[in-house]
């Protein structure tokens, strides 16, 4: 949830026109960012093992069934399961109450044993080969973690991967190491190899675009920042709006490359943030914007840019201090039009 009016001072923005109660037209490069290569099928870099095909196991209304077989209740949510025929056995990832913990339950039916739960999310659940470990990713405040358990003894083995965004984990055939493919704000997606123990990584793909950035926890809230600062700096605060704090982000990256600027990357921001931001030397509150795809419409004192859906194609519309575009261009727009705005360069139909 969004924290409550500080009484910061009102950015005074719009490199476009005034207050327009209509829409208005911006450029259309404004509408497109550098795209950063994903790596794709990573199985195509390593050979991942191969998975069995079991067909009668299925999901329906959100509970397993065996053909028509009911396996477990209905849960409110199922994120994955995946089956062992060497076990006889199924690990899944169901949503009980407040989030997704892992279960075990026999193809037959039986009672669910569950793992012990942790309160982060835990999905992608999966049988490593040759049947007796699960992996799955838990997905924090702080990043991903690799959790391995040996299933007979229930031993735990996790591998920590802060400020980080897994994608996709597979296991190579020897069930001694796993491919991840990872991003992070400061990365784009790579693909690395290494041992369950999280030991003897390798790099399999390079990202494609990374920057030259400091990443600090402030306030409960990841901020980005350049990697040198100039004395005595102080620089715009963006407040970037983003349910995956750890992804990375073609807009951001061209905003990071086109102004120095601090960007605080969270789901949403409280009092607690507000606070310890107002109190940190390089960051001027004064001049502050919120990146707000969800429409939330917290009101600190910033230009906010959100979205509407009925606004024609390569048009804007502003109402006090919020500006709306249509959503499929909103990142790439809040990168141009802050850059934009942070240089004060006349418009073509225009100025403030």
């Amino acid at each position: 949830m969004l924290g409550k009016r500080t009484g910061w001072k009102l950015v005074s923005v719009l490199f476009l026109t005034g207050c327009a109660s209509g829409p208005a037209w911006f450029p259309k490069g404004w509408e497109t960012v550098p795209q950063a290569s994903v790596v794709g099928d990573y199985c195509v870099h390593v050979g991942c093992a191969a998975k069995p095909s079991v067909t009668n196991i299925r999901v329906s209304g959100n509970r397993l069934f065996n053909g028509s077989k009911p396996l477990t209740p209905a849960f409110a949510a199922i994120d994955s399961y995946d089956v062992s025929l060497d076990r006889k056995e199924i690990v899944f990832s169901a949503k009980r109450t407040n989030n997704f913990d892992v279960g075990l339950v026999s193809i037959d039916g039986s009672d669910i044993h569950w793992i012990p739960e942790d309160p982060a999310d835990e999905v992608s659940v999966q049988w490593a080969p040759r049947g007796n470990k699960v992996s799955y990713i838990l997905e924090t405040a702080t990043g991903s973690i690799v959790r391995t358990v040996h299933i007979p003894t229930g031993t735990p083995l996790s591998v920590d991967l802060p400020r980080t965004q897994l994608d996709a984990l597979g296991w190579e055939p020897q069930a001694e190491r796993f491919t991840l493919v990872i991003e992070s704000p400061d990365a784009s997606q790579h693909l690395v190899s290494m041992t369950y123990a999280g030991e003897q990584r390798q790099e399999l793909v390079a990202s494609s675009d990374w920057l030259a950035v400091s990443l600090d926890p402030i306030g409960g809230v990841l901020v980005m920042r350049p990697n040198e600062m100039r004395y005595n700096e102080k620089l715009p605060l963006v407040i970037w709006l983003d349910p995956k704090p750890f992804a990375w982000s073609d807009a951001r990256a061209a905003l990071m490359r086109s102004s120095r600027v601090a960007i605080a990357i969270a789901p949403g921001v409280d009092d607690r943030f507000i606070n310890a931001i107002r109190n940190v030397p390089w960051i001027d509150s004064n001049r502050t914007y919120i990146v707000d795809p969800t429409n939330r419409q917290a009101d600190i004192g910033a230009t906010i840019i959100a979205t509407d859906p009925r606004l024609p194609l390569h048009h804007y519309t502003r109402h006090g201090n919020t500006v709306r575009v249509r959503p499929a261009v909103v990142q790439s727009f809040a990168a141009a039009f802050i850059a934009d705005d942070l240089k004060g360069t006349p418009p073509p139909n225009g100025r403030r």
